[in-house]
């Protein structure tokens, strides 16, 4: 399939061109270029002056339109991938919880024979526990945490077919062995449900942890005395998730942590269960109830349990919340992710030979249109 899209303002993470043109072919971009230039073509979209950025890549999420990763049915990515272009989403990992060890078993061999398909690509798994602190395990059932363990994380990517690309773990839970097999492996560490000291994750930093979970949520505080997960944040070289529902986080914190973190380390995350895209209800995560009710889902308690944000309410809300520009986007939901994951070949980027995953925006950063491979879905 071919499409040719003209008036075109290109948006990478590194500039905005306006007036180009852009040409697909065979599931890639073929060329672009200015609208002086523009070659002609039978399949037309006339983007009308709008963005025209590169598509989100998800690395945190559970669920959506019914369906989580622990479900161990492979209707989940069937489903995921159908739902998530709807989001502005052309590419995800699949994101597993804390459980038994069986389900978790389970969960893995049922992506490892992922292949794609249709829809939104599932480039990996991100697993979240259980290998996390008891302290801080937010909707995460504490039943069910365990210790680091380099000989279950081995097993684990062993049946997940090596689909494992990240792990969020309590670094001050290891003694060093389980990140030093975490890097073996070619799995990203991730600090996140965790009570470390910054001393702690300095040291891990050192070596070879890149990324941190969430950010404010499910991790030691900031202290006068002690900078925590959140100092540790803002001022190490780490790529650092954060939920942009404002919710999790109000938008004063969004901003404090953007000015510090700055896009160039910040990755936009909606951590979705499988109520994103569904009404009010209630649903099921991880074994436990969760009251989805006016934008917020909830176990019993109070404890958020994930999210129903989409990534395209996310990038509007990170426009509102900190006035940053349609390059820190592309960074922060496309470009970082992909440069983390070492996809910056074919995704996170608008080049020739790239793959065709874009969305388009509005002014008033409205999701248009979605792209996937050449294919258009919305």
């Amino acid at each position: 399939m071919e499409l040719l899209i003209i008036n075109a303002t290109i948006v990478t993470h590194e500039s905005v061109d306006k007036n180009q043109w852009l040409l697909t072919e065979n599931g890639k971009i073929h060329s672009f270029g200015s609208m002086e230039n523009c070659p002609e073509h039978t399949e037309i979209m006339d983007a009308g002056g709008m963005y025209l950025l590169p598509g989100a890549i998800e690395m945190h999420i559970h669920g959506g339109n019914s369906v989580d990763a622990m479900d161990a049915d492979m209707q989940y990515v069937e489903k995921i991938s159908a739902h998530l272009p709807s989001t502005g989403s052309t590419s995800f990992l699949a994101t597993t919880m804390t459980s038994t060890l069986d389900n978790i078993e389970r969960a893995l061999m049922n992506l490892a024979d992922y292949s794609y398909a249709s829809g939104a690509e599932m480039l990996g798994i991100h697993q979240e526990g259980p290998f996390i602190s008891k302290k801080h395990p937010g909707a995460q059932h504490p039943e069910h945490i365990i210790t680091p363990d380099p000989e279950t994380i081995r097993y684990f990517q062993d049946i997940s077919g090596s689909r494992i690309k990240m792990i969020t773990y309590a670094p001050e839970e290891d003694d060093g062995s389980f990140l030093r097999t975490l890097k073996a492996l070619n799995i990203i560490p991730s600090a996140g449900h965790t009570d470390a000291e910054y001393q702690t994750l300095l040291n891990a930093e050192k070596n070879g942890l890149t990324h941190v979970t969430h950010l404010y949520n499910g991790m030691r505080g900031l202290h006068h005395r002690e900078p925590g997960v959140i100092g540790f944040s803002y001022m190490s070289e780490t790529s650092v998730e954060i939920i942009l529902d404002g919710i999790h986080s109000n938008p004063e914190m969004v901003k404090l942590a953007y000015d510090n973190i700055t896009s160039d380390r910040m990755v936009i995350i909606t951590d979705a269960m499988r109520a994103q895209g569904l009404p009010d209800g209630v649903y099921e995560l991880g074994g436990q109830e969760v009251n989805v009710r006016e934008n917020e889902a909830r176990l019993a308690d109070g404890t958020l349990a994930g999210s129903v944000l989409t990534m395209n309410q996310a990038v509007k809300n990170m426009r509102a919340f900190t006035g940053c520009g349609w390059t820190d986007i592309v960074k922060m939901t496309s470009y970082n992710p992909a440069a983390e994951l070492g996809v910056t070949e074919t995704k996170g980027v608008i080049e020739t030979g790239a793959d065709a995953d874009l969305v388009l925006y509005d002014h008033d950063a409205n999701l248009v249109h979605t792209i996937v491979k050449g294919e258009m879905f919305m």
